[in-house]
């Protein structure tokens, strides 16, 4: 893929894990098991030299049996472990509002916030400001709207601008996902993604997504390379996909192998 190659880094031969960074994930609860899993097999996919899950252990238990590459460990030791990147938030539910505060303001590697993570981000606003990291978040439209208190309608007349706003306002890169998805970071470099489909409108296409960016995020990418990279092979393999299952027949676990072969 041209659009992929000018982006994508060289894998060095002379290499080891350490090379392609480590990711930690504060992801999946009692509710949503299989967010993490998605996520972390984005992660994997995707290049990422060591991906390491901290959960509650109904979680670790899937993740143990369908991905024996995963690191899992108690969600208690996330705040003080060592890592390249982060990604919070994936299938939380609110199970973990008492520890966020306290972990988004001491994290200091780049970081993606989805999901529940942006949910909480959107009762505590301000704590953007407090971070002192490089933070992408990445919210669907009704997400956006809990973030600015603006209507959805609202939004999708108006999403490169309201999106670039919002980056420039708080200082973090932004991915408005949708048709089109918005890809926009505080010094104004905006790209709205052209690949995607239906096929991704699946609960757990979002945490694939996320598990991807932090992947690049860890290996060493800024966060807009990684976003734009990220978000341009997953709806290219919703596309790829679609073609051998339909779009109703594509899944979200189909993701993370077709995302690997366009980035490897």
């Amino acid at each position: 893929m041209e659009f992929l190659s000018q982006y994508i880094k060289p894998r060095p031969e002379n290499s080891h894990k350490g090379t392609f960074g480590t990711l930690k994930l504060l992801c999946g609860s009692n509710k949503y098991t299989g967010a993490a899993l998605l996520c972390c097999e984005g992660a994997l996919r995707s290049g990422c030299g060591l991906v390491k899950l901290y959960t509650q252990e109904n979680v670790a238990l899937p993740v143990r049996v369908r991905l024996p590459e995963v690191i899992v460990c108690h969600y208690h030791e996330f705040k003080e472990s060592k890592a390249n990147a982060a990604v919070i938030g994936c299938g939380i539910s609110d199970e973990y509002e008492n520890l966020l505060s306290d972990i988004l303001e001491d994290i200091e590697c780049p970081c993606v916030i989805d999901a529940d993570g942006i949910n909480y981000i959107a009762k505590n606003i301000n704590i953007l400001r407090k971070t002192n990291c490089n933070v992408v978040l990445t919210p669907h439209p009704m997400e956006f709207s809990r973030l600015t208190g603006i209507d959805v309608d609202t939004i999708q007349r108006n999403r490169v601008t309201l999106a670039e706003e919002f980056s420039r306002q708080y200082g973090c890169t932004l991915v408005l996902k949708g048709h089109g998805t918005v890809i926009a970071t505080p010094d104004n470099k905006t790209v709205i993604n052209t690949s995607g489909n239906s096929a991704l409108s699946k609960g757990g296409s979002g945490d694939v997504l996320a598990g991807v960016i932090g992947s690049l995020l860890a290996q060493g990418y800024d966060p807009h390379t990684a976003a734009v990279l990220a978000v341009y092979s997953h709806g290219k393999a919703g596309d790829i996909l679609s073609q051998e299952y339909g779009c109703s027949g594509v899944l979200p676990s189909d993701l993370p192998k077709v995302i690997g072969k366009l980035l490897g």
